[in-house]
Parts: C-alpha cells; structure tokens; sequence
C-alpha cells in the first residue's frame, strides 16, 4: 500500500516508542572524571526539539583554554526510527565527555509513528546546523564537530554527514556503530543463523517510518543507494558485531571506503547488534572506548 499507513503497524510503533521511553541508558563504563548534563531545545524546520548537553567538569585532553574551545560530538540513539529513548545512550555520552572533553549533544529527535520520512533525517541535520550557529553561546568549537550513533543512530549520522555536503559543512569526522543502511532489504543473515526477529523487524520499521515504498530507495533513507556517499565521508570508524544480522551493512560500507582509499577503520566484536548499550561489559567497554580513542585521534 504505497503512501499510507498501516493502523497495525501506526499501533505497534506508538507501544514500541511508549517502551523506548522507559528506557535507560547503562551504567557502564563508568566515566573518570564527573560530567554534567542539561536539557535545551532546538529549533528545527519541523518544530522544536529537545537535547541533552553533556560536559565533564575535570582537565580531559580536549577540554579546551582560552585559546581554543572544546570540540562538539551530535550523538544520535537507535531505536530504528521508532524508539525515543534519548537517554539509551547516556552511558555513552557521558564516557566521551569524560574521556575526551568534548561537549556531547544528544537529539531526542521525533520518530514513527507521530513522524514519518524524511522527519528525523531533516531534524538531525538541522540540530547540526543549529549548534554551528550556537557555538560562541554554547562554547563549543564549530570547526571541530563529530556525529556517531548506533543501528538508526548510525544511519542518521550519516544522513547529517550527506546534508552537511551538500550544503558546504565540512565534519571531523563520524562514528557508525551497527549501521543500518539499506531498508529495502530483509534477506540479512548472520555467520551463525539467520537471525529469527530481524527480517519482520525490519519490515515493521519500514513500514512504520517509511509509509512511501518508493522512498526506500532514496539516498537520505538508505544511504546505500547513495553513489557518492564514499566522498562525503570524513575520517569514519565503523563497528560491527560478528553476531549481528546487520554487520554486513558496516562491512559493504568499509569495502567501499577501502576501494577509493578513504580514511577509515572497521572494527569487529564478537557480538550481537546493539554491543555498545546491551550485552558483555567487557565489550561494550572496549567498543565505546575505542569511540572516545577515535575522536582525540582527530585532534591529536
């Protein structure tokens, strides 16, 4: 049914974002240095959006002086465009605020069912182009600003990556944990098994989010279909789990960055998706401190 919207699908996604919602973000790994958080809004061509502004109040090497100000990091939780949980992520934002200095800005940007295509996207890009406005209010730096996030997080990242391009806004560079990155598929497997949820999660989601079949395809929707995404890109690290059914959306992306010799890592952990807020400590550690080792590189 192109171009409407499933009442179960509409109903599914209201239950799902309600649960999202309830949501906290892990405790672990515990920050080394105290970090504060505050609530702002902002202004977006869809309406206002709120967002938390994480800072860590101890010396970290990125911290700034006063010569030079903090750089800024958009982070931007999964869910899959249905879930709001905008603090799904603060174990993570607070660990970069705390291990690198940078001022860490989470959007609780709106998803399925109250929104639809191309909501999200537009709103993440224009919290980007709102905080290099509000740089000398905020103080952060807004020549050095990185995006990251996971699953859906992930993909919106990259689509700021692509609207920033176009529009002239050069990035410091991205972090893409799980990226989900096409929609139109639902044949993903694992190495082990073909995952048993997956392929009618997805299909929900697309559903949900994606009413539209043909904007599926579109380059802003799934970032696959985008030829000259490659270019847009700056320094990238990208994380996958060997368990999980979306790795080889992280593994096509790195092969294509390989290919035209664009600065990059891929890293693989032994898990299933979501390894950065669910699951082994042990990994989840390792993967968000290799985040916060990735963005001091930048600037080292």
């Amino acid at each position: 049914m192109d171009g409407t919207t499933r009442p179960d699908r509409w109903a599914l996604a209201w239950l799902m974002q309600v649960r999202s919602r309830l949501t906290g973000g892990s405790t672990f790994p515990r920050p080394s240095r105290e970090v504060t958080s505050s609530p702002i809004t902002i202004p977006t061509r869809h309406g206002q959006v709120s967002a938390l502004v994480y800072r860590s109040l101890g010396g970290t090497p990125l911290a700034g002086d006063d010569s030079r100000r903090p750089p800024l990091h958009l982070q931007f939780h999964g869910g899959g465009l249905v879930g709001r949980a905008v603090r799904e992520d603060e174990h993570i934002c607070r660990y970069l605020a705390s291990e690198t200095g940078a001022i860490v800005l989470a959007l609780h940007y709106h998803a399925a069912p109250q929104v639809s295509f191309p909501v999200a996207e537009q709103e993440c890009f224009d919290a980007l182009h709102w905080a290099l406005d509000a740089a000398n209010q905020y103080g952060w730096d807004r020549h050095r600003v990185t995006v990251g996030g996971g699953g859906a997080g992930a993909k919106l990242a990259i689509n700021t990556v692509q609207q920033a391009y176009e529009k002239g806004i050069q990035l410091s560079g991205l972090i893409a944990s799980s990226p989900l990155l096409d929609y139109t598929r639902s044949d993903r497997e694992t190495e082990v098994e073909k995952p048993k949820h997956g392929p009618r999660l997805l299909e929900f989601i697309a559903d949900a989010y994606f009413p539209t079949v043909s904007t599926r395809t579109l380059p802003l929707a799934s970032p696959a279909f985008d030829l000259a995404l490659v270019k847009k890109l700056p320094h990238t690290l990208i994380q996958v789990g060997t368990l999980d059914w979306l790795a080889e959306d992280g593994r096509a992306l790195a092969a294509q960055l390989t290919r035209v010799s664009r600065p990059h890592t891929l890293t693989e952990y032994e898990a299933p998706g979501g390894f950065t807020v669910r699951g082994d400590r042990a990994i989840m550690e390792a993967a968000i401190s290799e985040q916060a080792r990735f963005i001091r590189s930048l600037y080292s």
